[in-house]
């Protein structure tokens, strides 16, 4: 569920960089504590899913969705 939420996220707004705070807010909200590297989880286990090249890190910054042209 989450992962489809995140990847939901994500291709919303394709090229649009998604900063790991606003992805912790959007997905799991104030409520919920979760670990630092749950993000980098559901990351790896979408790219495993539809391709590495979909989902791109921007270090430092957060991720972004991107599509084929």
């Amino acid at each position: 569920r989450k992962e489809f939420e995140l990847l939901s996220l994500l291709a919303s707004k394709p090229g649009k960089v998604f900063s790991r705070e606003r992805i912790m807010d959007r997905i799991w909200g104030d409520s919920v504590v979760v670990g630092g590297r749950t993000i980098d989880v559901h990351i790896r286990k979408i790219r495993e899913k539809i391709g590495e090249e979909r989902i791109r890190t921007i270090k430092g910054v957060g991720y972004k969705f991107e599509i084929e042209e």
